[in-house]
């Protein structure tokens, strides 16, 4: 077990091996990013992704729109770049404003584009047993366990939220790995029995710091936080108490610095896997 495990550098070696993928097969990668409005959280992160691809060797585009954009003007700008051959991947950056069917938005977009594997098809292929591009935040949770040498055969996971974007693709990552699942979310009574019992505990739920505290987990258990809690300070947590916590388990990713910085390595690995698989497209169309 890799107690250790840091998670920035997880990245950055993950990231060079892609950049060494790229350089020796001379690829050339396009990723398009979508962005409604202006926050200041979503320019972040937008930053961070570009500052990744441009170290890789990934083209970014960035399509800006105003915050009351419409929804025809956005499914067409979609439209444009489904048909753009030199486009390889599409990525909308959430949350977008109320006004907007995200569902709708992310829908549209060509599934051998969609490097967030959230489109209706690729999640059902997922469900399938034959997924496409799947979801980055949970390809980074799996990285993650893959990193700690964690044979999860077997082993009981308990996730906590069944969110479109994490824990309900989470829920078939993990069972094509054989493991033994508990889907908790804001219904599930007597939270702390469920989580007790998990030999792995990932956490999304995303509603307040702390909510998971150090006599909530199992003696020895590997804890992964995807949460970001923005408090009152404007400091950064994740659901989990992670002072008190990493004293009684084998492993505790951090927030910031953990699931984070994974998320950015698997929207990269994604537009690289896009490229090659419309390639391979192409190639059997001819």
């Amino acid at each position: 077990m890799n107690s250790k495990l840091d998670c920035r550098q997880l990245k950055k070696d993950a990231l060079l091996k892609l950049k060494e993928k790229i350089e020796k097969e001379a690829l050339q990668p396009v990723l398009a990013i979508i962005q409604v409005g202006s926050v200041d959280a979503s320019n972040i992160y937008i930053r961070n992704k570009r500052k990744a691809a441009d170290e890789i060797g990934i083209t970014t585009t960035l399509c800006s729109f105003e915050e009351d954009v419409d929804q025809e003007t956005l499914l067409r700008k979609i439209e444009e770049l489904n048909e753009n051959p030199n486009i390889n991947g599409i990525f909308i950056q959430l949350p977008i404003p109320s006004h907007l069917d995200e569902v709708e938005l992310i829908n549209h977009i060509d599934p051998k584009k969609d490097v967030d594997g959230l489109t209706t098809m690729n999640l059902g292929n997922l469900v399938s047993g034959e997924p496409l591009l799947t979801p980055c935040t949970p390809n980074a949770v799996m990285d993650i366990l893959e990193a700690l040498d964690c044979d999860i055969t077997g082993k009981n996971v308990t996730i906590i939220g069944r969110s479109r974007l994490v824990g309900k693709p989470l829920f078939h990552l993990l069972l094509q790995k054989d493991a033994t699942i508990t889907m908790c979310h804001s219904k599930t009574e007597n939270l702390k029995e469920h989580t007790l019992n998990a030999d792995i505990l990932i956490t999304a739920a995303g509603t307040k710091k702390n909510l998971i505290t150090a006599d909530m987990v199992k003696e020895d258990a590997i804890i992964i936080d995807v949460s970001i809690i923005r408090d009152e300070q404007n400091q950064l947590h994740g659901d989990v108490d992670y002072d008190t916590v990493k004293e009684k388990v084998n492993y505790v990713t951090p927030v910031p610095g953990g699931v984070g910085q994974l998320t950015v390595l698997e929207l990269m690995k994604n537009t690289v896997k896009a490229n090659e698989i419309q390639k391979t497209y192409t190639l059997k169309k001819k």
